[in-house]
């Protein structure tokens, strides 16, 4: 199902990810998956904190703070359909099959969980910043 166009309120390059990046060093994000939906939410505020939905591309978007376009959190679209299957980093990471470790205790499960989520937020966040700003290609020169 398309997603009508909707305007956009800023330009993708004036949103600021700094914020974003010390958080995914040294914060755990709260994340929320809708299986019947497909939906990945992935955020380093409260859910009632407001944020605006910007689409980079046809399932992801940064969610970003109003006043100061920091960029505070991901959704993500059609997650398991489509997004985990084009990137192999984050399906690995998504998967709790292959934790590596063994699981003594709910402690240990909740420490792997929180592992995982950021985990994911770091590999989002290499994922956007290429869909912000992909390498340039150069173009050939005429002869």
């Amino acid at each position: 199902m398309d997603r009508p166009t909707v305007e956009r309120l800023v330009e993708t390059k004036s949103l600021r990810t700094s914020q974003l990046k010390t958080q995914i060093k040294y914060a755990t994000p709260s994340m929320h998956y809708n299986s019947d939906s497909d939906i990945l939410m992935l955020m380093y505020v409260p859910p009632s904190v407001e944020t605006v939905v910007h689409y980079i591309d046809k399932h992801v978007a940064l969610l970003y703070d109003p006043e100061t376009h920091q960029v505070v959190g991901f959704q993500i679209e059609a997650f398991q359909r489509s997004f985990l299957p084009q990137h192999a980093s984050v399906e690995s990471a998504w998967k709790l099959g292959d934790l590596g470790q063994e699981l003594q205790d709910l402690g240990d499960l909740s420490a792997a969980f929180d592992d995982r989520k950021s985990q994911i937020a770091r590999e989002l966040t290499n994922i956007t910043e290429y869909l912000i700003d992909p390498p340039h290609t150069p173009h050939p020169v005429p002869a």
